[in-house]
């Protein structure tokens, strides 16, 4: 647990320098604002659009930062060959990766929280109540981030950093449109959807069920045993993506 540990401290310190990260955060706060300003176009509804914008500028900074860090997270270790003086010591590859998972992780969690705090200081501007359903919220978007790192992690063991870049995007697209595609397919007379369909909802991770903005946007009931199932759901994906990583890096040759 110990190099665990150390690699993840050591990864957060490094993340945490990157100019990525401030450009997302300063980005984020751009979109609240902006939010703020949309939402005076509509007095009836200003709170709605001010509590949209805010979180999918946290949901969609999250997505970044999974994707753009963790396809560069193995990849710049290996092409810096600082790899090389990390697995002499005794640590696997496994403990590897779960290192740098949970070093971007914690990066994660603390951009999430941060903007979160920010957006509960414009909630509270906006008379809009702040409870336990903006918690449920911000844990879906950090199980969403979890799945889209463990996707990533799986595709930087097979190709480059830009490409991997295009395959979890690719990912995360599909995994919020399945919905539609399964409601095309039951209305596709000529059955040639229905197979896509399958394979796609067997194959990649189904994001709308940790997508849970609606809770605060129309104050839906908060359901806790299936929030905490859709929670599994996610955390299943990520350990089955991290256990497809570690054997494709068992095989790669980093030399």
């Amino acid at each position: 647990m110990r190099p665990i540990w150390i690699l993840a401290l050591n990864t957060f310190k490094e993340v945490v320098r990157d100019r990525i990260l401030y450009a997302l955060v300063l980005f984020a706060i751009l979109l609240i604002g902006l939010s703020l300003a949309l939402g005076q176009l509509s007095f009836a509804e200003q709170a709605r659009i001010s509590a949209n914008f805010g979180l999918s500028a946290i949901h969609l900074c999250a997505v970044i930062l999974a994707i753009f860090i963790g396809s560069n997270l193995v990849y710049k270790e290996i092409e810096k060959k600082t790899i090389l003086t990390i697995l002499v010591r005794p640590i696997s590859r496994l403990q590897f990766i779960l290192g740098k998972c949970l070093g971007l992780a914690m990066v994660i969690v603390m951009m999430i929280s941060g903007l979160a705090a920010v957006l509960g200081v414009v909630f509270k501007g906006l008379g809009v109540d702040v409870d336990e359903r903006l918690l449920i919220v911000l844990l879906g978007l950090v199980c969403e981030a979890l799945v889209l790192l463990g996707v990533t992690l799986v595709f930087s063991m097979i190709t480059r950093p830009l490409l991997v870049v295009c395959f979890s995007m690719g990912v995360f697209l599909i995994g919020h449109w399945q919905g539609s595609l399964t409601w095309f397919a039951d209305r596709d007379e000529s059955g040639t959807l229905k197979p896509v369909a399958w394979v796609v909802r067997h194959a990649v991770p189904d994001f709308e069920r940790v997508n849970w903005k609606a809770l605060m946007l129309y104050n839906q009931p908060l359901e806790l045993a299936s929030r905490f199932t859709a929670m599994g759901y996610a955390l299943a994906w990520f350990a089955f993506c991290i256990c497809v990583a570690t054997l494709l890096f068992q095989r790669k040759d980093v030399g």
